[in-house]
C-alpha cells in the first residue's frame, strides 16, 4: 500500500469517527434522547380538573364564588371544567324558580348567560316579596329567547324533575350547605377562603392527576 492510499484511508476513518462523535454528542440531535424528553414533558403536563358546584341562585355566598370561578376559568382555560348543579334551599322562596329559569335558558343554549344575569341581580329578585318570575322573563327577553318556549319550559315537568334530581343527588353526597364543591369527585371539606387558595387546590389536583 503506497503512502497516498494510507493517507486517504486515514482521512476517511477520521471523518467517520468525527461524524459519529457529533451525532452521539447531540450536535445533530439524538432522536432517542429527544423522544425521552418529550415523554417526560408529557408526563409533567397538567391534566384537566373538573370542579362540580352544588349551588343555590338565592345564596349570597354562591354569588360571591362566581367571581372566583370566572378567574379560575380565565387563568386555566380548557384545563378546568366548572359544572353547576342545583341545590335549591327551602329557606329561599324563589330558589326553585330561578333554577327552572336557568334550565329553560339551557334548552335554548343560553344557560351561562342566564346564570350570570340571575346572580348579578340577586338582590333584586331574591327577596320574598319580589316578583322573581317577572325578572327572569325579562332576562329571557334580553337574551332574545323564544318566549313561548321559555314560558312553557318554566312549567316543564322534565325541568322540574331535573332540578329535584340534582338536589337529591347532592343530599346523597352529603351536601348540606351551599356552595359545596367537588374536585375530580372529591368533596372539599372546607371552601377556599380566597382565589389564591382555590387556585392552589386546583393546581394540586392537576399534579395528582398527572402522576
Amino acid at each position: 500500500m503506497n503512502k497516498l492510499s494510507t493517507q486517504v484511508i486515514a482521512v476517511v476513518v477520521f471523518l467517520i469517527v468525527a461524524v459519529g462523535a457529533l451525532y452521539y454528542g447531540g450536535v445533530f440531535g439524538n432522536s432517542n434522547s429527544s423522544a425521552e424528553e418529550t415523554a417526560s414533558q408529557q408526563e409533567r403536563t397538567a391534566q384537566k380538573v373538573h370542579v362540580l358546584k352544588y349551588s343555590d341562585f338565592s345564596c349570597p355566598a354562591c354569588k360571591a364564588y362566581t367571581t372566583v370561578e370566572n378567574q379560575l376559568k380565565a387563568e386555566f382555560g380548557d384545563m378546568i371544567e366548572i359544572e353547576y348543579r342545583h341545590f335549591p334551599l327551602d329557606s329561599f322562596r324563589h330558589s326553585r324558580l330561578a333554577a327552572h329559569a336557568a334550565e329553560a335558558a339551557r334548552n335554548q343554549g343560553r344557560f351561562k348567560e342566564m346564570h350570570d344575569m340571575i346572580f348579578e341581580d340577586q338582590e333584586k329578585w331574591a327577596p320574598a316579596a319580589a316578583d322573581a318570575r317577572a325578572y327572569f322573563t325579562g332576562y329571557a327577553e334580553e337574551l332574545g329567547l323564544d318566549m313561548d318556549q321559555f314560558e312553557a319550559d318554566l312549567e316543564s315537568a322534565d325541568i322540574h324533575q331535573k332540578v329535584e334530581s340534582q338536589l337529591q343527588e347532592g343530599i346523597r353526597r352529603t351536601v348540606n350547605s351551599t356552595p359545596s364543591f367537588f374536585i375530580n369527585g372529591q368533596k372539599l371539606r372546607q371552601n377556599p377562603q380566597s382565589y389564591e387558595q382555590f387556585k392552589s387546590i386546583v393546581e394540586l389536583y392537576m399534579y395528582r392527576s398527572s402522576n
